[in-house]
């Protein structure tokens, strides 16, 4: 925690034009396979766990299986929400991260006593672009619910998507405690490469009352 705001922006060109289709697309189609297994692998173990507890559990421990299935059911449908349409499709914005939130509520936030809030602007963008976006989103909640607010029932997180015309601005806050500068991590970095990948700007804000990232993607 921190008395001091904390600031910080970056800006990212955009990649060079030779090839650029090529490699979103093959980009595209490897973020899809990721989240495509891993919804699977999770499938494939709540049968594994059912079938080996099925016949010798006790009732208390039946009671246990299935609260940890439902999680790791609410886990496969969050990998599942991360993936739309084809590589061709553009989609809805809005339903995209209306159901997305819903996900991540289920996972993450609904356990912790953390609310959210969700509030998208209508349009549509290419299914490539709007992934990397809810890969973004995850991220930041992700990081909300695990640093933001230390035990207490009462957080709240925002997730705002407006439109911009030429722009989407991109809005993740939360009333946690707020965090000083941490140094670049895996996350961080993957954070970096996303906005990259969307052209965009990224700045982030973190004071005593909590923090927000707001990223800045072009069309």
């Amino acid at each position: 925690m921190t008395d001091n705001l904390a600031f910080q922006e970056f800006d990212f060109p955009a990649p060079r034009p030779d090839c650029l289709e090529l490699r979103e697309m093959d980009e595209f189609l490897l973020l899809r396979e990721m989240h495509h297994r891993f919804a699977n692998t999770l499938t494939i173990l709540t049968s594994v766990l059912r079938r080996e507890f099925a016949r010798s559990a006790s009732p208390e421990l039946q009671d246990s299986l299935a609260r940890c299935e439902a999680r790791i059911i609410a886990f496969s449908n969050l990998h599942r929400s991360l993936v739309v349409g084809a590589a061709s499709d553009s989609v809805s914005v809005q339903c995209y991260i209306e159901r997305l939130c819903q996900a991540l509520s289920e996972v993450l936030l609904n356990p912790l006593g953390i609310r959210c809030e969700v509030f998208a602007d209508t349009g549509k963008l290419p299914s490539n672009r709007c992934e990397r976006l809810g890969l973004l989103i995850t991220e930041l909640v992700t990081n909300a619910a695990k640093h933001a607010f230390h035990g207490r029932d009462d957080g709240l997180v925002r997730v705002e998507l407006i439109n911009k015309i030429d722009s989407w601005v991109c809005i993740v806050s939360d009333n946690g405690v707020g965090t000083a500068m941490a140094p670049l991590g895996i996350g961080s970095k993957l954070l970096k490469q996303l906005v990259g990948a969307l052209s965009g700007t990224i700045v982030r804000k973190s004071e005593r009352s909590g923090t927000s990232v707001v990223i800045t993607c072009q069309m």
